[in-house]
Protein backbone atom coordinates (compact mmCIF):
# COMPACT_ATOMS: atom_id res chain seq x y z
CA UNK A 1 0.00 0.00 0.00
CA UNK A 2 1.53 3.05 -0.82
CA UNK A 3 0.93 6.89 0.33
CA UNK A 4 0.46 10.36 -1.12
CA UNK A 5 4.16 12.15 -1.00
CA UNK A 6 2.78 14.59 0.63
CA UNK A 7 2.44 12.60 3.57
CA UNK A 8 5.49 10.36 3.24
CA UNK A 9 7.22 13.45 3.23
CA UNK A 10 5.80 14.91 6.01
CA UNK A 11 6.34 11.58 7.85
CA UNK A 12 10.00 11.51 6.86
CA UNK A 13 10.22 14.97 8.39
CA UNK A 14 8.76 14.47 11.66
CA UNK A 15 10.80 11.44 12.00
CA UNK A 16 14.38 13.36 11.52
CA UNK A 17 13.22 15.51 13.56
CA UNK A 18 12.49 13.15 16.54
CA UNK A 19 16.50 11.67 15.96
CA UNK A 20 17.73 15.12 15.77
CA UNK A 21 16.33 15.63 19.52
CA UNK A 22 16.69 12.42 20.61
CA UNK A 23 20.62 13.13 19.81
CA UNK A 24 20.40 16.62 20.90
CA UNK A 25 19.20 15.00 24.72
CA UNK A 26 21.94 12.64 24.73
CA UNK A 27 24.83 14.90 23.21
CA UNK A 28 23.74 17.32 25.41
CA UNK A 29 24.02 14.85 28.45
CA UNK A 30 27.08 13.39 27.87
CA UNK A 31 28.31 17.01 27.57
CA UNK A 32 27.29 17.92 31.12
CA UNK A 33 28.05 14.34 32.43
CA UNK A 34 31.92 15.20 31.27
CA UNK A 35 31.98 19.01 32.05
CA UNK A 36 31.03 17.66 35.52
CA UNK A 37 34.28 17.29 38.34
CA UNK A 38 34.91 13.71 38.48
CA UNK A 39 34.62 12.79 42.59
CA UNK A 40 38.35 13.20 44.25
CA UNK A 41 39.37 9.79 44.59
CA UNK A 42 42.48 8.78 47.03
CA UNK A 43 42.97 5.35 45.65
CA UNK A 44 42.77 3.24 42.58
CA UNK A 45 42.50 -0.72 43.64
CA UNK A 46 41.67 -2.71 40.28
CA UNK A 47 39.04 -0.87 38.33
CA UNK A 48 37.68 1.18 41.49
CA UNK A 49 38.34 4.86 42.36
CA UNK A 50 37.77 4.96 45.95
CA UNK A 51 36.37 8.62 46.80
CA UNK A 52 38.70 10.52 49.58
CA UNK A 53 35.68 10.72 51.83
CA UNK A 54 35.55 6.80 51.90
CA UNK A 55 39.28 6.93 53.47
CA UNK A 56 38.70 9.61 55.18
CA UNK A 57 35.72 7.87 57.02
CA UNK A 58 38.04 4.68 57.89
CA UNK A 59 40.65 6.99 58.66
CA UNK A 60 38.35 9.01 61.44
CA UNK A 61 37.01 5.34 62.24
CA UNK A 62 40.50 3.78 63.17
CA UNK A 63 41.82 7.31 65.13
CA UNK A 64 38.65 6.90 67.43
CA UNK A 65 40.35 3.79 68.08
CA UNK A 66 43.73 5.22 69.38
CA UNK A 67 44.75 7.32 71.86
CA UNK A 68 47.91 8.67 69.56
CA UNK A 69 47.27 10.60 66.06
CA UNK A 70 47.31 7.84 63.58
CA UNK A 71 49.49 8.44 59.93
CA UNK A 72 47.71 8.21 56.47
CA UNK A 73 50.39 5.73 55.82
CA UNK A 74 49.73 3.55 58.79
CA UNK A 75 46.12 3.22 57.73
CA UNK A 76 46.19 3.45 53.82
CA UNK A 77 48.37 -0.25 53.70
CA UNK A 78 44.92 -1.75 55.42
CA UNK A 79 42.43 0.43 53.69
CA UNK A 80 44.21 -0.99 50.59
CA UNK A 81 43.83 -4.72 51.28
CA UNK A 82 40.51 -4.67 52.76
CA UNK A 83 39.05 -3.31 49.18
CA UNK A 84 41.02 -6.00 47.22
CA UNK A 85 39.42 -8.66 48.95
CA UNK A 86 36.24 -7.05 48.52
CA UNK A 87 36.93 -7.40 44.96
CA UNK A 88 38.15 -10.63 44.85
CA UNK A 89 35.29 -11.60 46.73
CA UNK A 90 33.41 -10.55 43.32
CA UNK A 91 35.96 -12.21 41.12
CA UNK A 92 36.13 -15.84 43.03
CA UNK A 93 31.74 -15.61 43.42
CA UNK A 94 31.98 -15.41 46.98
CA UNK A 95 29.73 -12.44 47.17
CA UNK A 96 26.59 -14.81 45.84
CA UNK A 97 27.28 -17.38 48.86
CA UNK A 98 24.33 -17.79 50.59
CA UNK A 99 25.50 -16.91 54.24
CA UNK A 100 27.52 -14.50 53.37
CA UNK A 101 24.56 -12.43 51.71
CA UNK A 102 22.52 -13.51 54.90
CA UNK A 103 25.20 -11.81 57.68
CA UNK A 104 25.46 -9.09 54.76
CA UNK A 105 21.62 -8.36 55.14
CA UNK A 106 21.78 -8.96 58.97
CA UNK A 107 24.75 -6.19 59.46
CA UNK A 108 22.50 -3.70 57.23
CA UNK A 109 19.50 -4.87 58.63
CA UNK A 110 20.57 -4.10 61.94
CA UNK A 111 21.85 -0.46 60.94
CA UNK A 112 18.88 0.32 59.18
CA UNK A 113 16.40 -0.64 62.50
CA UNK A 114 19.11 1.62 64.13
CA UNK A 115 18.39 4.83 62.24
CA UNK A 116 14.89 4.32 61.86
CA UNK A 117 14.43 3.60 65.41
CA UNK A 118 15.99 7.25 65.89
CA UNK A 119 13.10 8.81 64.16
CA UNK A 120 10.34 6.65 65.47
CA UNK A 121 11.15 6.65 69.21
CA UNK A 122 8.91 9.10 71.61
CA UNK A 123 10.22 12.25 72.76
CA UNK A 124 11.80 11.04 76.08
CA UNK A 125 11.18 7.06 75.01
CA UNK A 126 15.13 6.53 76.33
CA UNK A 127 14.66 8.51 79.43
CA UNK A 128 14.67 6.59 82.83
CA UNK A 129 11.04 5.39 83.81
CA UNK A 130 10.18 8.86 86.46
CA UNK A 131 8.78 7.74 89.80
CA UNK A 132 5.39 9.36 88.72
CA UNK A 133 5.18 6.93 85.97
CA UNK A 134 5.27 3.79 88.11
CA UNK A 135 3.08 5.47 90.79
CA UNK A 136 0.62 6.04 88.19
CA UNK A 137 0.70 1.99 87.13
CA UNK A 138 0.78 1.10 90.62
CA UNK A 139 -2.53 2.70 91.59
CA UNK A 140 -4.46 1.88 88.37
CA UNK A 141 -3.52 -1.92 88.49
CA UNK A 142 -4.27 -2.18 92.44
CA UNK A 143 -5.44 -5.62 91.99
CA UNK A 144 -2.60 -6.73 90.62
CA UNK A 145 -0.05 -6.11 93.62
CA UNK A 146 -3.40 -7.27 95.89
CA UNK A 147 -1.86 -9.95 98.55
CA UNK A 148 -4.20 -13.25 99.32
CA UNK A 149 -5.23 -14.21 102.60
CA UNK A 150 -2.78 -16.52 104.26
CA UNK A 151 -2.51 -18.22 107.44
CA UNK A 152 0.04 -19.12 109.94
CA UNK A 153 -0.55 -22.37 111.16
CA UNK A 154 1.51 -25.04 113.44
CA UNK A 155 0.62 -28.27 113.92
CA UNK A 156 1.72 -31.51 115.87
CA UNK A 157 1.13 -34.43 113.57
CA UNK A 158 0.95 -38.43 114.19
CA UNK A 159 1.47 -40.71 111.45
CA UNK A 160 -0.84 -43.51 110.81
CA UNK A 161 -0.93 -46.06 108.59
CA UNK A 162 -4.00 -46.32 106.43
CA UNK A 163 -3.84 -50.29 106.80
CA UNK A 164 -3.20 -49.89 111.34
CA UNK A 165 -5.78 -51.56 112.98
CA UNK A 166 -8.79 -49.37 114.14
CA UNK A 167 -7.30 -50.37 118.17
CA UNK A 168 -4.11 -48.59 116.49
CA UNK A 169 -5.79 -45.59 115.19
CA UNK A 170 -7.46 -45.29 118.58
CA UNK A 171 -4.49 -45.34 120.38
CA UNK A 172 -3.20 -42.71 118.24
CA UNK A 173 -6.09 -40.23 118.52
CA UNK A 174 -6.31 -40.78 122.67
CA UNK A 175 -2.50 -39.85 122.77
CA UNK A 176 -3.28 -36.58 120.44
CA UNK A 177 -5.94 -35.81 123.13
CA UNK A 178 -4.20 -36.35 125.98
CA UNK A 179 -1.46 -33.58 124.35
CA UNK A 180 -4.21 -31.47 123.55
CA UNK A 181 -5.81 -31.39 126.93
CA UNK A 182 -2.41 -30.30 128.36
CA UNK A 183 -1.99 -27.68 125.68
CA UNK A 184 -5.38 -26.37 126.98
CA UNK A 185 -4.56 -26.31 131.13
CA UNK A 186 -1.06 -24.81 129.88
CA UNK A 187 -0.48 -21.01 131.32
CA UNK A 188 1.26 -20.98 128.10
CA UNK A 189 -0.62 -22.91 124.90
CA UNK A 190 2.28 -21.83 122.48
CA UNK A 191 5.02 -22.60 124.44
CA UNK A 192 3.68 -25.82 125.41
CA UNK A 193 2.85 -26.86 121.83
CA UNK A 194 5.88 -25.89 120.61
CA UNK A 195 7.72 -28.06 123.28
CA UNK A 196 5.04 -31.45 122.57
CA UNK A 197 6.61 -30.56 118.61
CA UNK A 198 9.72 -30.88 119.33
CA UNK A 199 9.85 -34.13 121.37
CA UNK A 200 6.69 -36.08 119.74
CA UNK A 201 5.65 -34.40 116.27
CA UNK A 202 6.29 -36.97 113.43
CA UNK A 203 6.67 -34.22 110.86
CA UNK A 204 10.14 -33.54 110.46
CA UNK A 205 10.03 -30.29 108.50
CA UNK A 206 8.60 -28.23 111.42
CA UNK A 207 9.18 -30.51 114.57
CA UNK A 208 12.01 -28.59 115.72
CA UNK A 209 10.18 -25.28 114.19
CA UNK A 210 7.69 -24.94 117.15
CA UNK A 211 5.23 -27.19 114.14
CA UNK A 212 4.71 -23.68 112.79
CA UNK A 213 4.27 -24.23 108.73
CA UNK A 214 4.69 -20.27 107.72
CA UNK A 215 2.47 -18.34 105.92
CA UNK A 216 0.14 -20.63 103.77
CA UNK A 217 -2.36 -19.11 101.11
CA UNK A 218 -5.48 -21.54 100.61
CA UNK A 219 -4.19 -23.91 97.96
CA UNK A 220 -0.94 -24.34 100.11
CA UNK A 221 -2.81 -25.44 102.79
CA UNK A 222 -4.67 -27.57 100.75
CA UNK A 223 -1.21 -29.18 99.04
CA UNK A 224 0.24 -29.53 102.64
CA UNK A 225 -2.64 -30.53 104.86
CA UNK A 226 -5.11 -32.42 102.18
CA UNK A 227 -8.46 -30.97 101.95
CA UNK A 228 -10.37 -31.89 104.81
CA UNK A 229 -7.74 -30.43 106.93
CA UNK A 230 -7.11 -27.40 105.84
CA UNK A 231 -10.83 -26.20 105.62
CA UNK A 232 -10.50 -26.84 109.22
CA UNK A 233 -7.34 -24.76 109.51
CA UNK A 234 -8.64 -21.75 108.05
CA UNK A 235 -12.22 -21.90 110.50
CA UNK A 236 -9.81 -21.29 113.22
CA UNK A 237 -9.11 -17.92 115.10
CA UNK A 238 -7.95 -15.61 117.47
CA UNK A 239 -10.66 -17.02 119.96
CA UNK A 240 -10.73 -20.56 118.80
CA UNK A 241 -7.13 -21.38 117.95
CA UNK A 242 -6.60 -24.51 118.91
CA UNK A 243 -8.87 -27.59 116.41
CA UNK A 244 -9.79 -30.94 117.71
CA UNK A 245 -7.94 -34.07 116.99
CA UNK A 246 -8.05 -34.43 112.66
CA UNK A 247 -7.32 -37.71 111.06
CA UNK A 248 -7.42 -37.86 107.67
CA UNK A 249 -5.95 -41.53 105.86
CA UNK A 250 -2.33 -41.35 106.68
CA UNK A 251 -1.75 -39.15 109.86
CA UNK A 252 -3.59 -37.06 112.68
CA UNK A 253 -3.06 -34.08 113.77
CA UNK A 254 -3.89 -31.07 116.67
CA UNK A 255 -3.77 -27.15 114.92
CA UNK A 256 -2.76 -24.13 116.35
CA UNK A 257 -3.91 -20.64 114.93
CA UNK A 258 -0.97 -18.00 114.89
CA UNK A 259 -2.43 -15.82 112.80
CA UNK A 260 -4.52 -14.92 109.40
CA UNK A 261 -3.98 -11.78 107.13
CA UNK A 262 -6.56 -10.51 104.69
CA UNK A 263 -6.03 -9.44 101.18
CA UNK A 264 -3.69 -6.63 101.15
CA UNK A 265 -1.98 -4.46 98.98
CA UNK A 266 1.92 -5.03 98.39
CA UNK A 267 3.73 -2.24 99.12
CA UNK A 268 5.00 0.47 96.33
CA UNK A 269 8.97 -0.39 97.12
CA UNK A 270 7.91 -4.02 96.60
CA UNK A 271 6.34 -3.93 93.58
CA UNK A 272 8.20 -0.69 91.94
CA UNK A 273 11.38 -2.77 90.34
CA UNK A 274 8.75 -5.02 88.20
CA UNK A 275 6.73 -2.30 87.07
CA UNK A 276 9.98 -0.54 86.46
CA UNK A 277 10.62 -3.11 84.02
CA UNK A 278 7.26 -3.59 82.44
CA UNK A 279 7.25 0.19 81.45
CA UNK A 280 10.51 -0.32 79.76
CA UNK A 281 9.60 -3.01 77.96
CA UNK A 282 6.01 -1.48 76.29
CA UNK A 283 7.93 1.04 75.14
CA UNK A 284 10.22 -1.17 72.79
CA UNK A 285 7.25 -2.89 72.05
CA UNK A 286 5.72 -0.12 70.91
CA UNK A 287 8.86 0.90 69.46
CA UNK A 288 8.99 -2.31 67.37
CA UNK A 289 5.52 -1.52 66.34
CA UNK A 290 6.25 1.28 64.65
CA UNK A 291 9.40 -0.21 63.12
CA UNK A 292 7.36 -2.92 61.53
CA UNK A 293 4.77 -0.76 60.34
CA UNK A 294 7.48 1.90 58.77
CA UNK A 295 9.09 -0.88 57.11
CA UNK A 296 5.91 -2.33 56.12
CA UNK A 297 5.54 1.19 54.41
CA UNK A 298 8.34 1.27 52.74
CA UNK A 299 8.90 -2.06 51.05
CA UNK A 300 5.45 -4.03 50.65
CA UNK A 301 6.07 -7.60 51.51
CA UNK A 302 4.28 -10.60 49.52
CA UNK A 303 4.70 -14.45 50.54
CA UNK A 304 3.88 -17.07 48.61
CA UNK A 305 2.18 -19.34 50.86
CA UNK A 306 1.56 -22.11 48.18
CA UNK A 307 5.57 -22.47 48.20
CA UNK A 308 6.26 -21.89 51.53
CA UNK A 309 3.65 -24.89 52.85
CA UNK A 310 5.25 -27.03 50.88
CA UNK A 311 8.60 -26.50 52.02
CA UNK A 312 10.07 -29.41 54.44
CA UNK A 313 11.55 -28.33 57.59
CA UNK A 314 15.31 -28.57 57.83
CA UNK A 315 16.72 -31.68 59.60
CA UNK A 316 18.19 -31.48 63.26
CA UNK A 317 21.03 -32.30 63.49
CA UNK A 318 21.69 -35.02 66.04
CA UNK A 319 24.34 -34.63 68.68
CA UNK A 320 27.00 -36.97 69.63
CA UNK A 321 27.76 -37.07 73.73
CA UNK A 322 31.38 -36.62 73.88
CA UNK A 323 33.55 -40.00 75.46
CA UNK A 324 34.01 -39.89 78.84
CA UNK A 325 37.17 -38.93 79.98
CA UNK A 326 39.68 -41.77 81.22
CA UNK A 327 39.62 -42.35 84.60
CA UNK A 328 43.10 -41.58 86.14
CA UNK A 329 45.44 -44.42 87.75
CA UNK A 330 45.93 -44.24 91.38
Amino acid sequence: MTFPWRIQWRGFLFGGAFVMLVCSMFLGCRKADELAPAPEWVVQVGTQKVATVTFEADWGRRQSQQERPVPSGDVIGAFVSDWQAYQAAGQMGLLEDLELQSSIRRLVGAKVREKLAQSLAKPGADAPVEVGDIEKAYHSQSQRWQRPPAWNIAWLVASVSPKAEPSRRTAVRERLEGYRREILNSSDPKATFAILCSNHSDDTATRYLRGELGWLQREQLVGRMGESIAEQAILLNSTNRMSAVLESSTRMVVLLHLGHRSVQMRPLDEVAPQIRFEIGKQRDEELKRALAKELNRRVPVETNLAVLARLKAPTVPTSTPPAPSPMPRP
